[in-house]
């Protein structure tokens, strides 16, 4: 259902729009693959973290905010008008979640403990989180 809700939600989409729900798509699917790790379903595999990781890098700080020029928030956008109004606070949630990909990604390059991988990815997922109540409809 939630493929189905995503679709739906894509449809219509153009431009800049567009581009900035792939971006969030890929960011999920990134989640997704490393959250069963975080709760033990899945045995962690550093290989597939770091390279979760860096694609949720490649997709936030300052490729991210780019994706959000002033007035692309009407529909079929999710996008909350705050993000323009508290500028300040959305760019430095991007900023925070390319550091914590990286924190990530660094924790995983270098095998580190399962505790550093479920740190740092608990990480990535406040940021998001943080973003999504304030800036997502």
């Amino acid at each position: 259902m939630t493929v189905s809700i995503a679709a739906i939600a894509h449809e219509g989409a153009s431009g800049v729009v567009k581009e900035r729900m792939d971006g969030m798509k890929a960011i999920g699917q990134q989640v997704k693959i490393m959250v069963p790790m975080m709760k033990g379903t899945l045995p962690y595999d550093p290989a597939k973290v770091a390279q979760s990781a860096e694609i949720i890098e490649r997709h936030a700080g300052e490729n991210f905010t780019s994706l959000f020029p002033e007035g692309s928030d009407g529909k079929p956008s999710e996008a909350h008008a705050d993000i323009w109004s508290d500028w300040s606070k959305f760019n430095d949630l991007a900023i925070e979640l390319e550091t914590s990909a990286s924190e990530l990604k660094t924790v995983a390059a270098n095998n580190g403990s399962e505790d550093a991988f479920k740190g740092a990815l608990g990480s990535v997922l406040r940021t998001c989180k943080s973003c999504h109540s304030s800036f997502r409809e």
